[in-house]
């Protein structure tokens, strides 16, 4: 098992909160994962696939997690396949939880929780990438794009979308989410979606929640740019349909 659940550091969880619901995902009563010191602040928002952990913190940060059913099986595979995996106990909390950390060659850093499989919200159904699905994108900036693809490959993640000139790399995990490699200076992680249906039908869901937005023509295909509460904008990408210059696997 795979997923995709990346930690949104914020001061302004209730505010994100408001954002998500109006984008359509959906709070999960339960967390499904919890290292955070006692008293932190946490809701975590389900998307058709993957999830968002709102966590309050004083700046504002995203952090590269994934979810898995077993951490020892996923430490055996992962290491096997050529990646190091350090095994570590729960900084918090009221059980033997752990934690697996990965080092992906650019220096990034990133974590492997255990979670109940029962816990399905954020898996696609059989219908994946239907029309009108809405899917976390974690945006993985490095300026080593084969050496996060190697990784991403190694932990179990599958190849969605690439570009022909080797700067994008985008993979799929399989209970859910996305994680795309993009070339960049320096090696950092933002929160962003993909939308496989129109993106106005979106855009019209966040005036009511006091959101604005700006519809945009990109290179690749079409981006809602939705203001968000850290002053910045939350990027929604339509799901590519003109592939010039990109390979769908």
């Amino acid at each position: 098992m795979l997923r995709v659940r990346p930690t949104l550091h914020t001061p302004h969880v209730a505010q994100w909160a408001r954002l998500l619901t109006a984008l359509g995902l959906r709070e999960m009563p339960v967390l499904p994962a919890n290292l955070a010191a006692p008293g932190t602040v946490q809701r975590c928002y389900a998307a058709d696939a993957g999830r968002i952990l709102l966590q309050d913190s004083a700046t504002f940060h995203t952090e590269l997690v994934f979810e898995v059913r077993d951490l020892e099986k996923f430490a055996q595979w992962t290491i096997g396949d050529g990646t190091p995996v350090t095994m570590l106990p729960a900084p918090h909390g009221d059980g033997p939880r752990a934690q697996a950390r990965i080092t992906a060659p650019d220096g990034l850093s990133f974590t492997a929780l255990a979670v109940d499989p029962l816990a399905t919200e954020g898996t696609p159904p059989d219908t994946a990438g239907a029309d009108g699905q809405l899917a976390v994108l974690a945006l993985w900036n490095t300026p080593d794009v084969p050496g996060a693809q190697a990784t991403l490959a190694n932990i179990g993640a599958k190849p969605d979308t690439f570009s022909n000139g080797g700067a994008w790399a985008q993979y799929r995990a399989k209970h859910g989410g996305l994680v795309a490699a993009h070339a960049g200076q320096a090696p950092r992680v933002e929160l962003s979606l993909e939308y496989s249906g129109k993106l106005e039908a979106l855009a019209g869901q966040l005036p009511s929640a006091g959101f604005e937005s700006q519809l945009v023509d990109e290179a690749y295909g079409r981006t809602l740019l939705a203001e968000h509460p850290d002053g910045g904008s939350l990027w929604i990408n339509e799901r590519q349909r003109d592939l010039y210059g990109y390979t769908r696997h």
